[in-house]
């Protein structure tokens, strides 16, 4: 799904850094001849809006503000119609590498690999940082992979950090899944599905946050 955002950002290190993140989501942005062509919202930082003002004589027009890592995170949600973050939910698939997908509300955020769960847990709060939600759940799979990468440890290490753990099903997993999510463009490998059909599976919970 191809969204098409008009936008006004001056700031160039702004501006890379919103490219950079928007192309994994299949966002397209153009530049607007006039406020009248705009539909929705212009997207701009503080710099293009003052811009803007200066040139439009007080007309009032629609935008959305965006400033840092944490607020085009909350642009990006807000485009596939999320408003508010309530929970977080990871799925992990304990394998030779750890897959993961981390969702909200039926929007992929995040989906790949990793070789340690320190890798994981950075990018997770990295999220949990930007997005600020309620809770963030992570539901893991007992593979047979679990003993290698010490199940226990790895709980005892998602506890301590104040996620809400669950132990899911791994059985099946790896086929697609039957829920349709969008957002972040990635390759869809068995490990993948796995982690993330482990996120709409009822889980057995071994902490609250």
């Amino acid at each position: 799904m191809k969204t098409s955002v008009a936008i006004f950002v001056y700031n160039p290190r702004l501006l890379k850094t919103l490219l950079d993140i928007a192309k994994d989501y299949g966002i397209e942005f153009y530049v607007p001849e006039d406020l009248t062509s705009i539909k929705g919202e212009l997207l701009v930082d503080r710099e293009g809006l003052n811009i803007l003002r200066s040139l439009v004589d007080g007309k009032d027009f629609k935008y959305y503000l965006v400033s840092d890592r944490q607020s085009i995170y909350k642009f990006i949600l807000k485009t596939f119609g999320v408003n508010d973050v309530k929970v977080l939910q990871v799925g992990v698939d304990l394998g030779s590498k750890l897959a993961y997908v981390i969702v909200c509300d039926n929007i992929l955020l995040k989906a790949g690999y990793v070789d340690s769960l320190d890798d994981l847990i950075l990018i997770i709060e990295d999220f949990r940082n930007h997005l600020t939600p309620d809770k963030v759940v992570v539901k893991l799979g007992n593979t047979p992979y679990s003993s290698d990468w010490g199940l226990d440890k790895v709980l005892s290490r998602l506890v301590s950090l104040g996620f809400e753990v669950m132990i899911a099903d791994e059985s099946r997993s790896s086929h697609k899944t039957q829920v349709r999510v969008y957002g972040f463009k990635t390759r869809f490998t068995p490990d993948i599905y796995a982690a993330l059909n482990l996120v709409f599976r009822d889980g057995v919970k071994v902490s609250t946050a």
